[in-house]
Formats: structure tokens, C-alpha cells, sequence
């Protein structure tokens, strides 16, 4: 037996709800290591990023019958926990920071060392703005197209691409600092 694609999952969990779930966990797993981890930095807050995979989690089970193929599961799912994160901050001010950004390496062209590079990339990601930072890591992290980070961010796809080059702008020059 193959393996349903995602569009053929989503249509059989849709079906399957509320009463049976096991389609669902299905449809999710692959997706919770990406998940928390753009929470985890967003947020930078590991036990907030928890409690808003969770949240997540439940409003895409409790919505999921809704959901139409104007975006991408993916898309969606991340919108989601976005919405929830911008929930989360407004709940509390936020200053903790974690170190795990080995998903930056992948923006800048450099021969130095990878663990100082990622140390010195997350350091630096702390100074941008919340907008630049989700970008970065709506980008890098979860790996959407621009137009799925724009639509996220209810910004212009432009204005998606203006910013992201400014950051890289930004990382490269400081890092040659």
C-alpha cells in the first residue's frame, strides 16, 4: 500500500473527524520538529514555544474540516502557530534566548567555522526586528516560498523580499566585522 501524499491525507483526516485521530497524528508529526523550533525562536522562550505548538495543534484540529486548498497545509499550519506566537508575546515580554540556529548557516557564504558562525548568527538575530525575524525564519526554518511568508506575515511579497535582502545585508556585514 502507498503512503497518501498530503492532499490525500488531509482528505481522509477531514473525513475521519472529530471521532478518529490516528490519521491526524499522522498528518502532523512530520511537522512538529519544524514547528516548535520557529517557535522556540521566535519566541525565545522554549516552554512558551510548547504551549503554543499546542495551542496550534488543537486550532488545526479543531478547524481543520474547514480547510480549503487556497495555501498549503504547511502554510496554513504555520500561519496558524504565527498568529498564536503573536497571541503568546502579547501575553507577556519576552528576553530569554536559546542557541540552536544551525538553520542559518544555509543564508551566508562563509568558510569560517560553522559553530562560531551559528553562535555569532544567533546573537545577531536577536537585534533584528520581530517582522525580520520571522521572515528569517519562516524562510530558513520551516523552508516557505516568499510568497507563503508574505501571505503570513500580511505583508507584500516585495516587502518580503526588500526586508530579506536587508537582513542578509545586515548578517553579512556584521559578520565580517
Amino acid at each position: 500500500m502507498t503512503t497518501p501524499n498530503e492532499r490525500q491525507l488531509v482528505a481522509l483526516v477531514q473525513a475521519s473527524l472529530p471521532y478518529d485521530t490516528r490519521l491526524f497524528q499522522q498528518l502532523i508529526t512530520p511537522y512538529l520538529p519544524v514547528l516548535k523550533g520557529y517557535c522556540v525562536k521566535l519566541l525565545n522562550n522554549r516552554p512558551d514555544a510548547e504551549d503554543v505548538v499546542q495551542e496550534t495543534i488543537i486550532k488545526v484540529l479543531a478547524h481543520l474540516k474547514n480547510f480549503k486548498w487556497a495555501v498549503s497545509f504547511k502554510a496554513w499550519l504555520f500561519k496558524i502557530a504565527h498568529n498564536e506566537c503573536i497571541n503568546k508575546i502579547r501575553d507577556r515580554r519576552w528576553d530569554t534566548i536559546e542557541h540552536n540556529d544551525e538553520y542559518l548557516e544555509s543564508i551566508i557564504d562563509d568558510d569560517s567555522n560553522h559553530e562560531d558562525l551559528a553562535t555569532a548568527l544567533s546573537l545577531l538575530m536577536v537585534n533584528l526586528s520581530f517582522v525580520d525575524r520571522n521572515i528569517m525564519l519562516l524562510r530558513y526554518r520551516t523552508g516557505l516560498e516568499f510568497q507563503e511568508v508574505a501571505d503570513i506575515c500580511h505583508l507584500n511579497i516585495s516587502a518580503v523580499k526588500m526586508r530579506h535582502k536587508r537582513v542578509i545585508g545586515f548578517l553579512q556585514k556584521r559578520l565580517k566585522q
